[in-house]
């Protein structure tokens, strides 16, 4: 797909001369943090080098307070407490971290994770009632439930009180929990764009807290919650939130706690996805462990997450971590069905001939894998796409966006053709009567005719500075690195070079090419991951778009540009 360079502004000379100073970095990596709306230099020094002391008061999130109270409370009356979670990385995360804290200080505490295609997303009254049976009288949800006014209302109902810790959108009817925390609330931008298990975090930090001052720990150890950081670090990279304040805290810490983690369901993951020993990286997180957990969540039993991420001994941790390598293979399968599939009714059906959007549904399509599919989608056509599995006269629906797109609100204005639905700015979830389809697709595609500009639809590759090959150097690789992690909000740096040779292009498997690319005197490996479909497509002389790596393997190092895009510049 053909991309818009777009170049960062250039900021004045001396404003990037005084951040260097000021904070000891590069005139390029102030550049490069400027363009990202940092130039105070104390703000700058925090962003390269985060550390846990930043963290702001958990309290800070509004219903906080009352939150722990009452969990304060449980603990000091016995009372059964029901951890309620999502069946995704973040959820799965979410409820791990608090069961093994409460477990810890001496709770009575469960765990319920509902099935994706049993149950669906969220409360439901059936299980509700199995809680209050089994006596429990505090349910805590943790990265779902601010949407679940009915079912929050009957556990009201029932006597059991209920503490939301979710991050979704709010809607305009609050359910009538006991205390809310949502960082959606907060006016503290850094806060409000926590993953669940951030929000979880939070609560246990405020929790040990209150616990500590009212003399909890004077007979019991007080628990490390550095200790629970691998866990947070992991639900956050999965959630793909914008990697900025608290999140860019917690995954920095959390992955040296990944690194050197003793939990056993951790140590049979990295194996499993032949990390182990290995320096850990975000992208590892994101490409190689969560896919593993969340493939339960899409095709199993969700639980399996949570059972080994709390597992007490080797043996299980490595029997629950091949089942979901296995369950994650499936997955695999699958998802390039549904690829092939949808790629297949998008060419032959006449509604989606020029248009801005993306809608298909079909019986065949398993709904626990949608969404990957419509993730992949949006980067082939770059279209707002909703895909929805359908079965008896219902249909699931998954909805990946572009920026220009805030889908939530788009299915917030479409709500009278759906029985439910929820999510964020770029990804939602909907459930919808297959008898309303064609009206929804319809109004949807209006909606985005009336939004999107053919401008809107062409991709863009944000440039961050145009460098000579003799300016990557062991030492600026080095400054880049202090950026790291990347992701939503701080996203990899992208360099062009103009009018260098391509040299010994060599196809690998999976569409991958490796070359050399000569500047002057300088030579640098050039590696493609499907950002050219062929040797043949490759000009001999081009203007490279790329990320720099710093590629170690066997021990040694070695820096390589990764392609993100390619032009001829002598046509």
């Amino acid at each position: 797909m053909a991309r818009r360079w777009e170049n960062r502004n250039s900021p004045a000379a001396d404003v990037v001369r005084n951040l260097s100073r000021t904070a000891g970095i590069s005139d390029i990596l102030s550049t490069i943090l400027i363009n990202r709306g940092i130039t105070d230099p104390e703000k700058a020094i925090r962003f390269l080098h985060p550390t846990l002391q930043h963290l702001p008061s958990p309290f800070l999130i509004e219903g906080m307070e009352r939150a722990v109270d009452r969990i304060i409370l449980a603990l000091k009356k016995h009372e059964k407490i029901m951890l309620y979670g999502d069946y995704d990385v973040d959820g799965i995360s979410s409820v791990s971290v608090v069961y093994l804290y409460m477990k810890s200080v001496g709770a009575n505490v469960g765990y319920h994770i509902p099935s994706r295609l049993d149950e669906g997303y969220g409360l439901h009254v059936n299980s509700i009632k199995q809680f209050v049976s089994g006596g429990f009288s505090l349910l805590i949800t943790l990265d779902c439930g601010i949407s679940n006014n009915e079912e929050i209302r009957f556990a009201k109902q029932n006597n059991m009180d209920t503490i939301i810790a979710d991050h979704h959108e709010i809607p305009d009817t609050r359910p009538p929990a006991y205390a809310i925390l949502d960082p959606k609330d907060s006016s503290i931008a850094e806060l409000s764009v926590i993953a669940g298990v951030g929000v979880a975090f939070n609560l246990l930090m405020a929790l040990r807290s209150t616990m500590k001052k009212e003399g909890f720990f004077d007979h019991m150890e007080m628990p490390n919650l550095k200790h629970y950081l691998d866990l947070v670090a992991l639900g956050t990279i999965a959630d793909i939130v914008p990697l900025v304040g608290e999140n860019r805290i917690f995954i920095s810490a959390g992955i040296r706690v990944l690194q050197e983690s003793e939990r056993f369901g951790i140590k049979a993951l990295k194996d499993i996805s032949s990390l182990y020993g290995n320096e850990l990286h975000a992208s590892d997180v994101s490409f190689r462990i969560a896919p593993r957990i969340n493939a339960a969540g899409r095709l199993d039993d969700p639980a399996i997450g949570v059972q080994l991420l709390t597992a007490d001994n080797p043996l299980l941790a490595a029997k629950l971590a091949s089942t979901l390598d296995k369950i994650n293979t499936d997955r695999q399968q699958i998802e390039q069905k549904i690829f092939k599939s949808a790629r297949e009714l998008i060419k032959k059906d006449p509604a989606m001939q020029g248009s801005k959007g993306i809608v298909l549904a079909s019986e065949e399509w398993h709904p626990g894998v949608i969404g990957i599919v419509a993730s992949k989608l949006v980067e082939v056509y770059y279209r707002p796409t909703i895909l929805i599995s359908l079965d008896s006269g219902m249909g699931k629906g998954s909805a990946r966006s572009i920026k220009p797109i805030h889908i939530y609100e788009a299915l917030k204005t479409l709500s009278e053709y759906l029985v439910g639905f929820g999510g964020h700015k770029l990804a939602a979830g909907l459930l919808i009567k297959s008898e309303n389809l064609e009206g929804f697709r319809s109004d949807f595609f209006r909606l985005l005719d009336a939004t999107l500009t053919e401008d809107m639809l062409v991709p863009s590759l944000s440039i961050d500075a145009a460098l000579s090959f003799r300016e990557i150097t062991k030492k600026f690789v080095h400054d880049l690195g202090l950026l790291m992690p990347y992701g939503p909000g701080n996203t990899e740096p992208v360099f062009i070079s103009h009018d260098v040779r391509i040299a010994d292009p060599v196809m690998l498997k999976n569409n991958v090419v490796r070359c050399k690319a000569v500047q002057d005197d300088s030579v640098m490996d050039l590696i493609s991951f499907n950002a050219v479909e062929s040797i043949e497509s490759l000009p001999k002389y081009a203007n490279i778009a790329y990320y720099i790596r710093n590629n170690v393997f066997n021990g040694s190092e070695n820096i390589e540009l990764v392609l993100k895009d390619i032009v001829n510049s002598r046509h």
